[in-house]
């Protein structure tokens, strides 16, 4: 290592971790670094799963990822095509997964830190449900409505 690499470990700022964890807290983990965008996914398959218009969801390398607590709480099922996912046996949540042993895919809705990023790509448009479109005249809402 130069001189000058060495200069700038020394003074280099920790990698931010940002923290997620599944709705009842039984799992936790953490990300470090940045997230470059998250994705959101409207194929058929997400949709189920999830009982929603898709899954949003970013991607990291598994050197980046860490599991806090919990890791025996994570249930994982296959369906016969191979695809499938995991789940926390005490709330139901999608947890996080690695289908290759290099990446996690991890939920968005997880974390519970700000990513500081935003969605930046959606894919499997040609499945998404016909309900699942832009309505710039739908109700918004701070809080659950009053009624």
């Amino acid at each position: 290592m130069t001189d000058e690499e060495q200069r700038a470990a020394a003074t280099a700022q920790p990698a931010v971790r940002r923290a997620g964890s599944c709705l009842c807290g039984a799992v936790a983990f953490d990300v470090a670094g940045s997230i470059a965008g998250v994705g959101s996914c409207h194929c058929s398959k997400c949709r189920k799963v999830s009982g929603t218009a898709g899954n949003a969801q970013f991607i990291v390398r598994t050197a980046r990822f860490r599991w806090l607590r919990g890791e025996d709480r994570i249930v994982k099922f296959k369906l016969p095509s191979g695809w499938g996912g995991s789940r926390c046996a005490e709330c139901g949540s999608p947890l996080p997964d690695s289908y290759d042993g290099e990446r996690m895919w991890v939920p968005a809705g997880l974390m519970d830190d700000v990513l500081g990023t935003r969605i930046v790509q959606h894919i499997f448009c040609g499945s998404r449900a016909d309900w699942d479109r832009e309505a710039p005249d739908a109700k918004r809402y701070e809080e659950y409505p009053e009624g």
